[in-house]
């Protein structure tokens, strides 16, 4: 098949194949790195802490420089560079014989994420017209929330059959289909020429001139941005302490596996109605719904912690944790769109692994400001105090209405 022959709607279902093989390839990442150690490599507790810390460094840390060098090289041939990595590390992982072994293959791991997400950002851009777009990202999301409530039954399944380290064959499976696929996905697609000089005083300059440039994005990207980021840390705060929380109002670790996939049933059911009913409506709309919902169900969740705790039962945290999951997924829907159709394209890369590396700062924060809220106020106060930053993001995102409607389309 020739690749200029690809209609736009049959590469719109070849990215759209890719992205979910990576989603679940992530997925399946992150379920074994933190049960492998335990249950094959003996770790201990701060061995695992010290794994999951390399796993996210890389997107905290070096990502912004990354995105200097994204936004002057081909994303094509970086994104085929990150899933080969992403598959040759996995083989690599699955079979490391100590912890100090499979620690740093999780953090070469980390550095090849961050290579393939940012580098498929700007891939989407020039991929998907920005008429798709809301459609392309409602049902990659509707796919993506099935693999995260379908991936730890499926690892469990095949624990049966292999050791659990070796699950990661299945990681490795899905990101070498991506890079079969990659190669047929570029074809046809025309890709701006940049400037490939990549000396160090020279990304060192244009690192500052991108952060200088953030002042001048477009007023509902930055916007959208900082609303991202406010989530982040107010899930961040919260969710780490969620199961403890849930233990001692008595519940078990069941309870806590149905609010979990209530918050995906969420997500699902958000997309879903994105790509049904709302596929014609702009991201603004999509972002502000989204924070609407998402800040009634934790505003909800902190009255009821707070004042009649009486009243917190099965119903209720599968009720709200649905809210939850529900608001979060359209929001996060319209973000996407946001940064795809805001952001200058010379500058994608740059702000995309930005934010990545900003909002990583908030969820790594966040646990430790909500462990010494429960140390210090007592257990309800993370929500409180989630509670009080999900409403200043509602009044925030009302308040803005009138500037991001000029802005966003």
């Amino acid at each position: 098949m020739n690749g200029e022959n690809i209609s736009s709607k049959n590469r719109y279902w070849l990215l759209f194949i890719i992205q979910t093989l990576a989603g679940f390839a992530s997925w399946i990442d992150i379920f074994l790195i933190f049960s492998v150690p335990s249950f094959v490599l003996k770790s201990t507790p701060a061995d695992i802490a010290v794994v999951a810390a390399l796993y996210g460094i890389p997107s905290l840390i070096i990502g912004p420089i990354f995105g200097v060098i994204l936004d002057r090289s081909d994303p094509r041939k970086l994104m085929l560079w990150g899933a080969i990595s992403r598959s040759l590390l996995t083989v690599g992982i699955a079979f490391a014989p100590s912890i100090e072994v499979f620690a740093a293959l999780v953090f070469a791991k980390g550095l090849a994420n961050m290579i393939y997400w940012p580098s498929s950002s700007i891939v989407t851009n020039q991929t998907i017209d920005q008429e798709s777009r809301i459609s392309y990202f409602s049902i990659l999301s509707v796919s993506d929330q099935l693999t995260k409530i379908g991936t730890p039954m499926l690892a469990g399944l095949l624990a049966f059959i292999v050791p659990s380290n070796y699950i990661f064959l299945a990681s490795a499976v899905a990101t070498t289909i991506c890079t079969i696929m990659l190669p047929l996905l570029f074809k046809g697609v025309d890709f701006p020429v940049k400037s490939d000089i990549r000396d160090v005083r020279s990304i060192f300059k244009n690192l500052v001139d991108g952060f200088q440039s953030f002042s001048s994005l477009p007023h509902g990207l930055l916007i959208s941005i900082a609303m991202s980021i406010g989530i982040s840390l107010t899930l961040a705060i919260y969710d780490p302490h969620l199961a403890s929380f849930i233990s001692s109002k008595g519940f078990d670790a069941a309870m806590f596996s149905i609010i979990v996939s209530s918050t995906g049933a969420g997500a699902v059911a958000a997309a879903m109605i994105v790509r049904i009913f709302f596929k014609n409506k702009n991201a603004n709309f999509l972002l502000r719904s989204g924070v609407i919902f998402f800040s009634m169900a934790v505003i909800a969740v902190a009255l009821i912690v707070s004042l009649t705790p009486q009243h917190l039962g099965k119903a209720s945290l599968i009720l709200l944790w649905f809210l939850n999951g529900f608001g979060y997924e359209l929001f996060a829907i319209g973000a996407s769109v946001n940064m795809q159709n805001l952001c200058p394209q010379n500058l994608l890369g740059r702000v995309s692994t930005s934010v990545r590396s900003i909002s990583t700062t908030a969820v790594v924060i966040g646990p430790s400001l909500g462990a010494w809220l429960i140390s210090n106020a007592g257990r309800e106060f993370p929500f409180i105090v989630s509670a009080i930053l999900a409403l200043s993001l509602t009044i925030f995102s009302l308040f803005m209405k009138s500037s991001t409607s000029r802005s966003i389309t």
